[in-house]
């Protein structure tokens, strides 16, 4: 079994070329017809494309087929981790597709930040003959911005630490001191981390939604139970990732972290976690400093590794080389339609453009939809203000407080240093809407098997009034009637959950800073359990292109359009 991996599904760490070899140039030609990957489950259901959004035409919408072509090529890019070459080829060419819709103007922000971009990683066990099997350690993944080793990798005993329990709101946990780490000094720590399995109850309430033949009301009730104990990667980065600042201070040489209580083709190539700082006093990756390099195992290799460190004769080597380049260089792509209604008004439309693979992100895509759909109304009254920015996947180094923030919310993503970059623009607008993670389906552990479980993943959307004080919820009331008068017209957008932050002020998403500084938001952040993986096991190439529905997707983007339209049209006030 081969040990050492490149990361190929990552191509944002490669050389200037795309997948295949082929380099950007050439496929940037090649690419502006329609997509060339042949996917079966990307098109389930597809139809003709329409351009109606419910009786009414949707003004220079692009049809279906352009869309997913517009995906297909997203995919050809590989992984766009924030500042690679392969999320610089991307944003380039976001940036032509912008300045290719009428009347628009496009700007860029050039920003620089410590990256690090993973090159090699593997794992290797020896032990004597008669305790057990030596041999090469299959991985699932390796722990971003963790580290390096050098080439050889490092060689130390196995300490098995046992679980890592991370620390409760006002409580310690075993893992969140030094002390928890200590007899593996000089070593490669073992660590279970517990099973990712939290409740979106402690930080969402749902407020509404859409189902076919249901209420609003049940809508919600049927979100907050899908909610109410949820199994997912991500869990484990955002609310409890492991302490390697901690295990480097007690003075651990590696770590290997164990995925707990989900199937190995769910933990695949997941690129978790993705908001925490580099193992470094400072926080940021250096030329030179080896961090404290980590990788995934699955559940049950990790069971092995551990009888194996039982016996106290083991040794592994970890190997986890990586380039680190101090003021690395990304971009933010952005820029405005202007309005015609003289109001003084901004409209801010927003959403990131690094990610993992086919939906985290592709939210970029559907605001060239909707930029050409504005540019061709007769009139808009606001000024509309688009934001695709970099540093989503590196956010300790992109993000922003919000001065005088109105709203307190967990989160602030990296649309904060574009706002506070450009603050006349932010303090001028009315409403935020922010797009991210369309067409994703539902995939879960069904028996200890990572399966399809039918229907799409939870639409779950953030609708948030400008004025608390309103009675009414314009931006809910708004939105659920252009889902509901979307999947009247033929096409699907459910299953769709209204929500705000509470009790904990949990907002996720890029729509997150816009809350923060007191604008109306309609933020969709559906959450599949793929969202962080780099492709799966079968075929990485697709990058989980195989797991969205386009005929979803269609219906999610024309029910933005009818949600900016109506929304423009309302007086600041109703917001």
């Amino acid at each position: 079994m081969a040990t050492s991996h490149h990361d190929h599904r990552g191509r944002g760490g490669g050389r200037g070329l795309l997948p295949g070899g082929v380099s950007r140039r050439r496929f940037l030609a090649g690419a502006a017809g329609t997509g060339a990957l042949a996917v079966a489950a990307g098109g389930i259901g597809a139809r003709p494309a329409r351009a109606a959004t419910g009786g009414g035409r949707a003004a220079g919408l692009p049809g279906i087929g352009e869309v997913w072509g517009w995906q297909e090529q997203l995919v050809r890019f590989g992984t766009r981790y924030t500042g690679s070459p392969g999320h610089a080829a991307y944003v380039d060419w976001l940036a032509s597709q912008l300045g290719a819709v009428p009347g628009f103007t496009v700007r860029t922000d050039r920003l620089t930040f410590n990256r690090w971009l993973a090159r090699e990683y593997a794992l290797r066990v020896d032990v004597p003959a008669s305790a057990g099997v030596s041999g090469p350690v299959p991985l699932t993944y390796y722990y971003p911005y963790s580290g390096q080793t050098p080439p050889g990798g490092v060689t130390a005993r196995l300490v098995d630490l046992g679980t890592y329990l991370p620390a409760a709101p006002g409580t310690s946990g075993s893992g969140s001191t030094a002390a928890f780490w200590l007899s593996a000094r000089g070593a490669i720590a073992l660590v279970r981390t517990a099973p990712p399995v939290s409740s979106l109850a402690a930080g969402q309430t749902a407020t509404g939604g859409y189902e076919p033949g249901k209420t609003s009301a049940q809508a919600a009730a049927d979100y907050a139970a899908y909610g109410a104990v949820l199994a997912h990667p991500a869990w484990q980065g955002i609310f409890g990732p492991v302490p390697l600042l901690d295990a480097r201070a007690a003075g651990v040489r590696g770590v290997i972290c164990i995925w707990t209580g989900l199937p190995d083709d769910e933990v695949i190539h997941q690129y978790n976690p993705f908001v925490t700082p580099y193992p470094a006093l400072s926080g940021l990756p250096a030329p030179g400093d080896p961090g404290c390099p980590a990788v995934w195992v699955g559940d049950a290799t990790g069971a092995a590794l551990s009888r194996l460190a039982a016996g106290g004769q083991a040794s592994a080597t970890l190997t986890l080389t990586a380039d680190i380049t101090a003021g690395a260089a990304t971009e933010t792509v952005w820029g405005w339609l202007k309005g015609s209604g003289n109001t003084g008004e901004n409209m801010i439309i927003n959403t990131h453009t690094d990610g993992p693979n086919a939906t985290e992100e592709n939210g970029e895509l559907r605001l060239f939809a909707l930029a050409r759909h504005l540019a061709g109304l007769p009139g808009r009254n606001r000024d509309m203000y688009f934001a695709l920015v970099t540093g989503h996947f590196q956010l300790p180094q992109f993000t922003r407080i919000i001065p005088d923030t109105r709203n307190i919310e967990i989160g602030n993503d990296a649309t904060s240093v574009w706002m506070l970059d450009h603050p006349g623009i932010y303090r001028a607008a009315t409403l935020g809407v922010t797009v991210e993670h369309l067409g994703a389906t539902r995939w879960g552990d069904v028996g200890g098997q990572y399966v399809a479980t039918g229907g799409s993943d939870w639409g779950a959307t953030y609708t948030m009034p400008r004025n608390p004080l309103n009675a009414a919820n314009a931006e809910q009331a708004t939105y659920l009637s252009a889902v509901a008068a979307v999947n009247a017209s033929g096409w699907p957008d459910y299953s769709v959950a209204t929500v705000r932050p509470g009790p904990l002020p949990l907002y996720l998403g890029e729509g997150a800073p816009l809350y923060a500084a007191g604008l109306g938001t309609v933020s969709l952040c559906p959450m599949p359990t793929y969202l962080l993986q780099a492709g799966d096991a079968q075929h990485p190439e697709l990058l989980d292109l195989d797991k969205l529905d386009q005929r979803l997707m269609y219906g999610q983007i024309l029910t933005f359009a009818r949600t900016i339209q109506a929304l423009d049209a309302t007086p600041p006030a109703g917001l």
